[in-house]
């Protein structure tokens, strides 16, 4: 069962794309606590399995909203998922 916060958005055989969503978090703190579970992330050669297969490693913020540190001004960014990531789930 995944946590609240946590969805499938695609899934095959070897792979998974989630969607997470943080209230705070690091790239590591993700990649150790999946790694943890035994499910760690595509591409980690730190946390996970050094798989040559794969050419780096895919954990990417699609939006992210901080405040700026002069003007608190709260400012957000939005991209879209590398289309590397979906082929490694369609492949």
């Amino acid at each position: 069962m995944l946590r609240p916060g946590i969805k499938f958005c695609e899934h095959q055989k070897k792979y998974s794309l989630l969607e997470i969503d943080l209230l705070t978090g690091k790239k590591n703190q993700i990649r150790v606590h999946f790694s943890e579970k035994g499910f760690p992330v595509a591409g980690d050669k730190i946390y996970g399995e050094k798989d040559k297969g794969i050419k780096r490693l895919t954990l990417h913020a699609a939006s992210l909203t901080i405040l700026h540190p002069d003007t608190k001004e709260k400012m957000s960014f939005e991209t879209t998922v590398p289309a590397y990531f979906k082929s490694l789930v369609n492949s």
